[in-house]
């Protein structure tokens, strides 16, 4: 009876530990389950080389368009003194062809631009094409002065400027002439951060990389294709910006955030934007900018050719809608200077030249 007893406290025993280790151990498999889980988060998450490839198929998809976007900017700009040279915020209307290799930009601005007020309904007018063969520019201060156009030779490569388009959008910030992507497979090192961080919704990968135009830490979203959702970038002496090398005390700072992005088709876009542009330099000049950008009309992958997106206005005049009579034409960097009359180029006694002809025999003055 003694051993029977025995043997059923044994059991009660056992039984009681196994619920106790089971109430407990849940807690315990919980956390298992959690590390397990987050070791494999982390053994899938990309490298820096990855994350690179994606972000240079984000601007690949997006390299070839056509938009029309609002911009709003405002900036200040400081001398040694410490008094304001300008102070103040201007609006325009653009439209932007682009496809890598060719570029149609057209601006009307208005409000305080270059230390000025401009009024709306007599803007500054700016435009810039170029295709494979020429560059096309007219610049106008409308119902104030004629247009002042001049055609050349295309340049030896394509001057990408953060004044055209969204430009980070197309792989530009801070980095002058060179694509953002192709800057940080140079970099003298690149590297992504432990843990994903939010932007947004969204929780974004974060490259921090050390190159020639400084230091950059960028937010890719791979919720929205591995766009950037916020950009910053440092640069100090010993960096470029642009093709300047920075000094000592001297100093160049961008940053990107709040962008929206829509899909178009399958593939996302950037469609709104803030920046802003921080600069300066040894004699105490000290710039600031801030962007707004909105896009109001975008069409991916065009037929820019067929289209005529990048054709020559004076071989096509709509695609200059300011090109009108009155307006001076100069041909490469001779100083003659010709007028565009009903449809043609003429010279000062109204005659029609052959602007081709002069055009190719001079081509190497001043170009």
């Amino acid at each position: 009876m003694c051993n029977k007893n025995r043997i059923a406290l044994t059991v009660m025993l056992i039984c009681i530990a196994l619920v106790s280790v089971s109430a407990s151990g849940s807690d315990v498999w919980d956390m298992y389950r959690a590390q397990k889980k987050e070791k494999t988060a982390v053994s899938k998450r990309p490298t820096a080389m990855e994350l690179v490839d994606r972000y240079s198929h984000a601007l690949d998809s997006t390299s070839s368009f056509i938009e029309e976007y609002e911009k709003t900017t405002k900036g200040s700009s400081k001398s040694a003194a410490g008094s304001s040279i300008t102070d103040g915020s201007y609006r325009g209307q653009v439209r932007y062809d682009f496809d890598s290799q060719r570029m149609y930009t057209q601006q009307y601005r208005w409000g305080d631009v270059g230390g000025r007020h401009v009024d709306k309904d007599n803007p500054n007018y700016l435009l810039g094409i170029f295709n494979e063969e020429m560059k096309y520019q007219n610049n106008e201060a409308i119902g104030i002065k004629p247009g002042k156009v001049r055609r050349s030779p295309r340049p030896k490569e394509l001057k990408v400027r953060t004044s055209y388009g969204i430009s980070f959008s197309t792989g530009f910030m801070g980095s002058g002439n060179e694509r953002l992507d192709n800057v940080l497979r140079s970099a003298k090192q690149v590297s992504v951060r432990g843990q994903t961080e939010k932007v947004g919704s969204s929780e974004c990968f974060v490259l921090e990389a050390e190159t020639k135009y400084g230091q950059y830490a960028i937010w890719l979203d791979p919720e929205h294709g591995f766009h950037p959702a916020k950009i910053h970038q440092k640069g100090d002496e010993g960096d470029y910006s642009g093709r300047h090398l920075l000094t000592k005390g001297e100093s160049a700072r961008a940053y990107l955030k709040n962008v929206r992005f829509e899909k178009v088709g399958d593939v996302w876009v950037p469609m709104e934007a803030d920046s802003r542009s921080d600069m300066r330099s040894t004699q105490g000049f000290h710039s600031t900018e801030d962007y707004h950008y909105k896009r109001t009309k975008f069409i991916l992958n065009p037929d820019h050719d067929k289209l005529g997106s990048f054709d020559d206005p004076l071989k096509n005049p709509g695609q200059d809608p300011e090109l009108k009579n009155g307006s001076r034409v100069r041909i490469n960097s001779i100083p003659i200077k010709y007028t565009w009359q009903n449809g043609a180029v003429v010279d000062a006694d109204g005659n029609k030249v052959d602007w081709e002809k002069i055009l190719n025999e001079t081509k190497n003055v001043g170009n």
